[in-house]
């Protein structure tokens, strides 16, 4: 193998592309090192880096037949750059993807909870208003999910304006006290 250290870029190539075992050795051997140290600039990862290093001396011996190349020393540094390049770009990718997930999940979760908490608001006003005089019930409908005026309300329901705002005061009063148990906040 010392005979091969000595041996330069040129020749090396040539006996490489002869599948000489010896020369991609010397060639693997003269290069990895710094190529890694150069590819650690790029990529912060060291076992990375040397991942990137190996899969370019791989493609080197794959290629050895057809590489047509003026400095092999440029070949990997240029291979090196191209392939943190590529890293990079897929790492950004990624993490975007992965970001994008996480948003959507996000977003998922959000609504789900909401959809819940929608749920349970509904089931508490529906059994509140079970448990509540009807007429009250009906005046608080018209008035809140109506939008009808105490007036109006009054003229349909044979009442005065006075006992529809009792009537709809009663059931606020009630939603809100039921409403606290959940939401504390509520009862201030």
């Amino acid at each position: 193998m010392k005979e091969y250290s000595a041996l330069t870029d040129d020749i090396l190539l040539e006996r490489l592309r002869e599948s000489d075992h010896k020369a991609f050795n010397a060639i693997f051997s003269k290069y990895y090192y710094s190529l890694v140290l150069y590819c650690n600039s790029w990529i912060a990862e060291r076992s990375e880096a040397e991942d990137i290093v190996q899969g370019i001396f791989v493609d080197l011996w794959e290629q050895r037949r057809r590489i047509k190349v003026t400095s092999l020393k440029g070949w990997l540094l240029r291979s090196v750059r191209h392939d943190c390049l590529d890293a990079i770009k897929h790492k950004k990718i990624v993490e975007s993807h992965i970001a994008n997930a996480l948003a959507s999940i996000k977003e998922e979760l959000d609504s789900a909870e909401k959809l819940v908490l929608y749920n349970e608001l509904e089931q508490i006003i529906k059994v509140t208003l079970d448990n509540l005089d009807t007429d009250a019930v009906k005046a608080f409908k018209m008035s809140r999910w109506d939008h009808m005026k105490y007036d109006e309300i009054a003229e349909i329901m044979h009442v005065s304006r006075r006992t529809v705002e009792v009537r709809v005061t009663k059931i606020v009063r009630e939603l809100r006290s039921e409403l606290a148990k959940l939401f504390p906040f509520l009862s201030k």
